[in-house]
């Protein structure tokens, strides 16, 4: 069976040649401007990708489904494909745009383009992260760093290797990152790049927290964060709402009473708390009867049995209660007490939660919480996806790889200009 053979590209002018260099240094409007209203597959693509640099996605995919319906060039039909699924990533399915990215991978791949087939799988770790599977996330762009790459792809894969870190709460790690998405960007500047680094560099030393240990509290980034989690404390997280103790971790989400109870013994530690004042705060009761008493040991009891294991356990003394420990006690407390401070915060975590699951962690009704994530969907600091029972809420994060898109397309149209001469 005789195959069809492809057409040769067409000659590029030189003004799509800077165009396209353009949008290889971050300089979309730069580009737009060189590329104009000039006809084509190349020139719609290019224009397409600028598009979405400055972020006019409507735009950007009207431009790029006029490219692909244009052109007979495989490799031109899938970056424009790679593109478009990485606009349709901000429709907010990331289950499908994982699947899209996966496939679009492939077939940049087996097409020879191994750069824009890095970029989408950096698209897929993305969407992972989303997903909250940062795990997977850590493989895709572990095993895309693992392989030869020019510096810019270099440094979008650094660059996404920091976001998992601070997800994971590993300031250092995404600290590392950045420090080599730096280096990789010695070797190929880029403006949008350099000052996502800087974002991020700010938001790794930024508080979001307080820390109160020993009658102290001070502010905590995530550094001092992660420095409090590393287990020589018997740490308290009231963000979270879990329990830090060397190796082990104990969720108390669903555990009010008990997690309330911990948190007030841990503030007084290594002092006792008396009795009514401890039933009060536990039980959210003005008068304290003898069922709060008798209650109080019964919920006092409990959590001796959750504590079991971690070094720390609630001991009586002669006023009432206090929290005896191996380690330092400390509590992690939200920076602010407002309801969208403390949604926000759970959410930093990289996971998609359900509005149940954060209203569980954060101990405020499903009502208030509902009220708190649609204020952060509306501020920009929370994304919403899916539908009906799959809605889930997740901390926003720039699709990085959309602004490196079809830079794959810099080589081939300067080659191009080279074979003919820069006619067009």
């Amino acid at each position: 069976m005789l195959r069809a053979v492809p057409s040769p590209p067409a000659p590029v002018a030189p003004a799509l040649t800077s165009a396209a260099r353009a949008l290889a240094a971050g300089d979309g409007l730069a580009a737009l401007s060189l590329v104009g209203r000039a006809p084509g597959p190349v020139a719609l693509a290019l224009r397409g990708i600028a598009y979405a640099q400055l972020g006019d996605l409507e735009l950007a995919r009207e431009a790029l489904a006029r490219a692909l319906d244009a052109t007979d060039d495989a490799r031109l039909a899938a970056r424009a494909r790679a593109a478009l699924v990485e606009i349709a990533f901000a429709d907010g399915d990331p289950a499908r745009a994982a699947t899209a990215a996966r496939t679009s991978a492939d077939e940049l791949a087996r097409l020879g383009d191994a750069r824009n087939a890095a970029m989408q799988r950096l698209v897929l770790a993305r969407a992972e992260v989303l997903l909250g599977r940062l795990g997977e996330a850590r493989r895709v762009v572990g095993d895309v760093l693992a392989g030869p790459l020019p510096p810019d792809v270099r440094a979008v894969g650094s660059l996404a290797e920091a976001e998992i870190a601070t997800r994971g709460l590993a300031a250092t790690d995404a600290a590392a990152a950045l420090a080599r998405v730096r280096r990789a960007l010695e070797a190929a500047p880029n403006p949008l790049l350099a000052r996502e680094v800087a974002a991020r560099e700010a938001e790794l030393s930024a508080p979001v927290a307080r820390l109160e240990e020993g009658g102290v509290a001070r502010d905590a980034d995530l550094f001092a964060i992660e420095a409090a989690g590393r287990g020589d404390r018997f740490l308290v997280d009231a963000c979270r709402r879990l329990v830090i103790a060397g190796r082990a971790r104990v969720p108390l989400a669903r555990r009010p009473v008990l997690f309330a109870l911990l948190v007030e013994l841990a503030r007084a530690a290594p002092g006792s708390v008396a009795r009514d004042a401890l039933a009060a705060r536990a039980f959210e009761a003005r008068r304290i009867n003898a069922s709060h008493r008798g209650r109080l040991r019964v919920e006092i009891g409990r959590l001796r049995k959750v504590l079991d294991g971690l070094g720390a356990e609630p001991v009586a003394t002669a006023d009432g209660y206090a929290l005896a420990s191996r380690r330092p006690v400390a509590v992690l407390v939200p920076r602010d007490q407002d309801d969208a401070s403390r949604v926000a915060i759970l959410l930093g975590d990289g996971a998609a939660w359900s509005a149940q699951r954060v209203a569980e962690s954060a101990g405020i009704s499903k009502r208030t919480t509902q009220r708190a994530l649609a204020e952060l969907v509306d501020s920009g600091r929370a994304v919403r996806t899916g539908r009906g029972r799959n809605v889930r809420y997740a901390r926003p994060g720039a699709p990085i790889a959309s602004r490196m898109l079809l830079l794959g397309l810099v080589p081939d149209v300067a080659s191009q200009e080279q074979d003919h001469g820069g006619s067009s």
